[in-house]
């Protein structure tokens, strides 16, 4: 990394957040994708404010959990203009950048309140890793939250919205347990992905590897899923599915890649919303039993448009973002329609 970019790094650590020192390191970040590069930089960071006497380490362990992922992203207007023109893969990799310069920002927090909860927000069109009290890590896709006490010693519990992917770490006398609005997941230790956005008709759990148990919070079951299985739960059926499918298809989200598996226009859509933050507004008209398969890297949304124009009856608007007259952003919007016939 060169001292200029080292010092656009640094601008940012102190709460200088000018239009050219974010414009700099996104771009860095978005083009050269020096994410390995940029995590060891951080890190040296982190180490660098361990060192100092005068902070101490237990105050800062509390802010780093206490973090808010979208403090940058959907409070500040200002900033989130800059996002505009920048890609979800840049967007993505400069969330743990977020984490450690807002470290040094609040870095003189003094509170040892371990019950408090901490929420965890993760934006549209990006993704996040995340690592909790126990040292069990994840990440969290577009539009998702966590949520969580301090205190994992006597409990580790975790709530979430959205989809998250977890790597448990196994503690055999300490239950695991993820709450969502209507099934709660039980593990030792064991890898594993959940959906369950509030728009979404369908609860998820997909096992990846070990044992998982999955019981109803309202329709009553207990279900115990092995590697490469599915439970589903439709919301307004109430009806329950479990099928074996390839985990790795459900988790490749976490890799960069979106795999749709014979999926509706409507379900796809969904998925484009939350991963490239875009309002998609889909205009049926006989496309209601189109399906899609595709493995592609998550990038530039034109690039998956194309394809989908190449192989379904589709022609696309994708209108940009822009300000409005009060001074608003309004998101991206995408318009799916059904190809003319010649």
């Amino acid at each position: 990394m060169t001292t200029s970019k080292k010092k656009d790094f640094e601008n940012l650590f102190k709460g200088k957040r000018s239009f050219s020192s974010v414009s700099s390191v996104m771009n860095y970040l978005g083009q050269q994708k020096k994410e390995q590069e940029t995590e060891d930089y951080q890190q040296n960071q982190w180490h660098h404010i361990l060192s100092d006497d005068s902070v101490p380490s237990a105050d800062l362990k509390h802010v780093l959990y206490k973090v808010k992922y979208d403090i940058l992203f959907e409070k500040n207007q200002k900033q989130r203009k800059l996002l505009i023109s920048i890609s979800a893969v840049a967007a993505s990799l400069l969330l743990p950048l977020i984490l450690i310069f807002t470290l040094n920002y609040q870095a003189g927090l003094r509170t040892q309140n371990t019950n408090e909860l901490v929420e965890l927000h993760c934006p549209e069109g990006t993704r996040t890793k995340f690592t909790l009290p126990d040292g069990s890590s994840g990440w969290l896709a577009g539009g998702s939250s966590i949520a969580y006490n301090l205190d994992f010693s006597q409990a580790r519990n975790v709530s979430v919205n959205g989809e998250a992917f977890f790597d448990v770490k196994r503690d055999p006398k300490n239950e695991f347990t993820v709450k969502m609005d209507d099934i709660t997941v039980r593990v030792l230790g064991t890898q594993f992905n959940v959906l369950n956005y509030n728009d979404d008709p369908i609860s998820e759990v997909v096992v990846l590897s070990g044992l998982v148990q999955v019981s109803g919070n309202e329709k009553q079951f207990q279900e115990q899923l092995r590697p490469n299985q599915r439970l589903q739960l439709q919301k307004e059926q109430n009806q329950l599915l479990l099928s074996d499918v390839d985990a790795h298809s459900y988790t490749a989200w976490t890799k960069g890649r979106l795999i749709f598996n014979s999926e509706t226009l409507d379900e796809v859509s969904r998925k484009i919303e939350r991963h490239y933050d875009v309002e998609v507004e889909l205009k049926p008209n006989g496309l209601e039993d189109q399906l899609f398969r595709a493995d592609i890297r998550i990038g530039r949304l034109e690039e998956l448009l194309k394809y989908m124009s190449l192989t379904l009856p589709i022609n696309y608007e994708l209108i940009d973002a822009k300000e409005n007259t009060k001074g608003k952003i309004e998101q991206r919007k995408l318009i799916i329609s059904r190809k003319r016939s010649q």
